[in-house]
């Protein structure tokens, strides 16, 4: 049975832009960085990386995460329960701070939502898992998130005057840890695919493959996406695919628009030889096809007219993201190493 293997995850950043004109001004407030890892005695993966948690229903099990602060000034930090599921590209992807408690976070309550931490100091959050008495046999997945927020001065601070052409950033950084609950019982995943769909998109034609993993179990391994006619044979590969969710994986296609019935094949291959097989056609042709050509002449016009801001955007925001994770690894040497996590 496949277990999640590595993770949990990541420092995400949510990025908040706006955009205006090619000749551009513009700002960016990064805000503080926060640690966060397992608290030592958790129940742990074999690896050590994420939370691991055997439970039946109606079980109710407490851990706790340890925050600590890296900066060199007082943060006020959230900790709270975020929902995991599926990205566009496969792989686990976690909720952003405060997004709502949609699928297996509704599981966990933190007893501390928000915390206020001196520099260098270090503390540890319980949070319990409440096995609802109805949950089916199935691996389940959520995490716990740690962020410090930014306050309504810094994003009026780093507005665009009015009046004026620039662009606006702000950046808030997460440490997100996942939580995998295993009920138990018999489970496999099932990965189903259930259409495909044209759209445009700057750089042409791109095809959505309609994926789900209907099973009970997560799910890995690889696809194919034929269609013969336009001579596409794309490989990729699929990593964690959460049970229960669902994605449009986008497979690049044509550059322009090809009229006509395309016959599409796609084979996935997951767990212990599963196989998964799907074909059906995409008609491209009269108001179907007009709406496309369309669509793809706006993107692709919006694309060229904004690319200098975008690309300004693009540097900013890598540009702060180095910068402050230079900060984060100097100051780290003050505070013991947290635990270098991968993704699932």
């Amino acid at each position: 049975m496949q277990r999640a293997q590595r993770a949990v995850a990541f420092t995400g950043a949510a990025l908040l832009a706006s955009t205006a004109a090619i000749t551009a001004t513009g700002a960016a407030k990064v805000g503080d960085v926060i640690a966060a890892t397992v608290t030592p005695g958790s129940h742990l993966s074999p690896q050590g990386h994420y939370y691991l948690l055997d439970a039946k229903p109606g079980d109710s099990i407490t851990q706790s995460i340890r925050v600590s602060n890296p900066n060199d000034h007082a943060v006020t930090v959230d900790v709270d329960a975020v929902d995991a599921v599926t990205g566009e590209m496969t792989g686990v992807q976690m909720g952003r701070p405060g997004s709502p408690h949609a699928l297996t976070s509704r599981w966990l309550v933190v007893s501390s939502p928000q915390i206020t931490l001196d520099p260098s100091e270090a503390r540890d959050i319980p949070f319990t898992v409440h096995v609802p008495l109805g949950a089916k046999p199935g691996q389940y997945l959520a995490g716990m998130s740690a962020s410090v927020p930014l306050s309504a001065a810094d994003t009026r601070a780093n507005s665009v005057p009015a009046g004026k052409a620039g662009f606006s950033l702000a950046v808030r950084f997460q440490r997100a840890i996942a939580v995998e609950i295993d009920v138990p019982g018999p489970r496999s995943p099932k990965l189903v695919v259930q259409g495909a769909e044209p759209k445009a998109t700057a750089s042409g034609v791109q095809l959505g493959i309609h994926i789900a993993n209907t099973g009970n179990a997560f799910a890995k391994g690889s696809g194919v996406i034929r269609v013969p006619d336009t001579n596409t044979d794309y490989s990729f590969k699929v990593d964690t695919f959460v049970s229960g969710t669902s994605i449009v994986y986008p497979m690049p296609w044509t550059k322009a628009v090809v009229p006509g019935s395309h016959h599409v094949q796609v084979d996935l291959s997951y767990q212990d030889g599963r196989r998964t097989s799907w074909s059906g056609t995409v008609v491209i042709a009269g108001d179907a096809q007009n709406r496309l050509e369309s669509q793809l002449r706006n993107v692709t016009l919006v694309h060229h007219t904004s690319r200098v801001p975008l690309m300004l955007i693009i540097a900013i925001a890598l540009f702060v993201v180095f910068v402050a994770a230079a900060i984060v690894m100097r100051r780290r040497r003050r505070v013991p190493s947290p635990v270098n996590y991968q993704s699932l």
